[in-house]
């Protein structure tokens, strides 16, 4: 017979996790109905805490690292895209009684019992220093290795096919990309979509790293070609916008004469001129879902290791249009 797990009380009684902790480890902030149902349902399940698992308990943190990869040197950029990862992350840590641990790199003198990276290369440092150290691991768009790590993405290379069926529904043949950083499991995966989906000319395949300064110097090379391209998925929405700005200053009208799609669903997307055409990712489910699996790794060590690919979201604005 499976043994009960905490999961299994706080579903039985109706409460969080945390609360069931508090009621199993006698600490006084809890209402007496509460306690009581809590004491029942671990009662009928025949679920304790013994003195090993107490004593295991007690040299918790409850503390879990996260780490934001610094998007080829634009750390800022990644917090913009992020920040509602983030967010999510700590509300939902939160709620099942951790607290999130913002760090720079895995160095330093910090303790915690899980970590959740975000936009890092897999082969960067600080996963490799969280591998070796046989922490429970979590990569948002990061292939993490080991027995104690799960991985949560959007489904990019899906986003980009959706994307290319769009523009091609509209009547566009010329469609160029310009690719977000290379190192990063997004941005390669959003590039093999768009060149295993159709066969590009090697001109329309631009190399950015996510940030304005790229999309705009990559598109001002695009819309320089003797024959530029009707069309420009983007690899990021930053690199879209500043594809509008080009499109503008050469003289052409994006939407009209050159469509544009990006990638994210940046709040700014549907503030453009014209607004964006872009591929939305649910950073909220993201972060909701990255920080449950880090409890689980924690608190169900033997439970399967889960990967999980969020589906993803065309949201067609007036910044594409009929070729």
């Amino acid at each position: 017979m499976t043994r009960a797990t905490i999961h299994d009380v706080a579903q039985r009684a109706g409460v969080s996790i945390a609360t069931v902790s508090r009621v199993l480890n006698e600490k006084g902030d809890v209402r007496e109905t509460t306690r009581e149902r809590v004491q029942e349902a671990a009662s009928e399940l025949g679920y304790s805490v013994d003195s090993v698992g107490r004593a295991l308990a007690s040299q918790r943190t409850r503390l879990v690292g996260v780490v934001v990869g610094d998007n080829a040197g634009h750390r800022d950029l990644s917090l913009m895209f992020f920040g509602k990862v983030l967010s999510a992350i700590s509300r939902r840590l939160g709620q099942l009684g951790y607290e999130p641990l913002l760090l720079q790199d895995a160095g330093g003198a910090h303790r915690f019992d899980a970590a959740v990276v975000i936009g890092v290369d897999v082969d960067d440092p600080v996963v490799l220093d969280l591998t070796e150290r046989g922490l429970p691991l979590v990569g948002v768009d990061v292939r993490c290795a080991g027995e104690s790590a799960a991985f949560v993405g959007s489904d990019h290379a899906g986003g980009v096919r959706i994307a290319l069926a769009h523009l091609h529904a509209l009547g566009h043949r010329r469609i160029a990309h310009i690719a977000g950083a290379l190192n990063t499991f997004a941005g390669a995966e959003r590039l093999e979509a768009f060149c295993t989906s159709q066969s590009p000319a090697e001109e329309y395949v631009r190399y950015g790293d996510f940030s304005s300064a790229s999309g705009y110097r990559e598109a001002c090379e695009l819309l320089a070609l003797d024959e530029p391209p009707t069309a420009i998925v983007a690899g990021s929405d930053l690199m879209a916008l500043a594809a509008l700005q080009a499109i503008w200053e050469s003289g052409r009208r994006p939407g009209r004469d050159v469509a544009v799609v990006g990638f994210d669903d940046l709040e700014a997307a549907a503030l453009a001129h014209p607004p964006l055409t872009t591929i939305r990712q649910d950073r909220h489910e993201l972060g909701t879902i990255a920080a449950e699996c880090a409890v689980d790794l924690l608190e169900r060590p033997g439970a399967a290791v889960r990967t999980t690919v969020l589906p993803v979201e065309l949201v067609v604005r007036a910044s594409s249009s009929l070729a």
